[in-house]
């Protein structure tokens, strides 16, 4: 049986040259190559709404589509306003509102949590550690109507006290970023960017 990879993608544009963006095309041929060596689901960190341009090629494909939001963000679609993107093109970044999501979700698209607010979990305190995971997961499930399994550490960062919390907090399975193990609270997932060609990707599948 061939086994499941979970792969990371963010931003997707044909003209957006940012280190987290990828061309529609360039990912289809990603994900062309690597279903012949494995199940693969493409997952989408943050919510961008550029992402759902390829959500129906995808899905001719059999491919299953994951998005994480973070929460805070969904409220309104507002650009993800990072330190890490300080000076980025506002315009790139905006994420899917509320309505965007119940749609995509209505059409077969899960939604995962990211968080509130994007933040370094492992940086946080306790009772702020357990707000970003707690709060996310319950307003996903009320706005939503749907249960809410699983969380992506935003970063990919997290510790024991992260994946305690994450437990605590009712997710089923949480992913970070080129795992190893078996750990339901710190799944792999391979994260392909647009320096990666597809035969790129496919070394990255098994490094």
């Amino acid at each position: 049986m061939r086994r499941t990879v979970v792969l990371c993608y963010h931003m997707v544009s044909a003209t957006y040259e940012h280190r987290l963006s990828i061309s529609p095309q360039l990912l289809l041929r990603q994900v062309r190559l690597l279903t012949r060596f494995a199940r693969v689901r493409a997952s989408f960190d943050d919510a961008f709404r550029s992402a759902a341009a390829v959500f129906p090629a995808l899905e001719r494909r059999g491919v299953p589509v994951q998005i994480f939001v973070c929460t805070g963000y969904a409220r309104d679609g507002s650009p993800l306003t990072i330190p890490e993107f300080e000076g980025d093109d506002p315009e790139q970044l905006a994420t899917m509102t509320w309505e965007e999501l119940r749609a995509h979700a209505e059409r077969g698209v899960e939604i995962g949590s990211h968080g509130i607010a994007h933040a370094h979990l492992t940086r946080l305190s306790d009772a702020d550690l357990h707000r970003e995971l707690g709060e996310s997961k319950a307003e996903i499930e009320d706005v939503l109507g749907r249960r809410c399994p699983d969380l992506a550490y935003p970063y990919g960062e997290h510790d024991e006290r992260v994946r305690a919390a994450a437990r605590a907090a009712g997710y089923e399975r949480a992913y970070g970023l080129r795992e190893r193990g078996h750990d339901a609270y710190a799944l792999r997932r391979v994260d392909l960017y647009r320096r990666h060609a597809p035969f790129g990707a496919l070394l990255r599948l098994y490094a």
